[in-house]
C-alpha cells in the first residue's frame, strides 16, 4: 500500500473525493511523527499499482501533498 501524507483532515478529504471521482479506492489514515517527514499529518491510502493514476489526478486537480509513502 501506498499513502499520499497531506498537512490536515481537509485536505485529506479532498484527495479522498478526487480519487473516488477517478475510481481510485483509497482510505483517509492518521498518520504519527515516525511515519511522515513533516510531523503529524493525514494520509490517504491507496493500492501502488495506482501511483501514477493517482499523482496524475491529483495534478489535474492542483491538489498538492507532502510526499508519497510506500510502506
Amino acid at each position: 500500500m501506498c499513502i499520499a501524507s497531506v498537512k490536515s483532515m481537509t485536505y485529506a478529504q479532498k484527495v479522498k473525493k478526487t480519487l473516488s471521482e477517478f475510481y481510485i479506492n483509497s482510505n483517509i489514515v492518521k498518520l504519527d511523527a515516525s511515519i511522515s517527514k513533516s510531523g503529524c499529518s493525514y494520509g490517504v491510502e491507496f493500492d501502488c499499482v495506482n501511483l501514477y493514476a493517482v499523482e496524475s489526478a491529483l495534478q489535474k486537480r492542483g491538489i498538492k501533498y507532502n510526499q508519497i509513502i510506500n510502506y
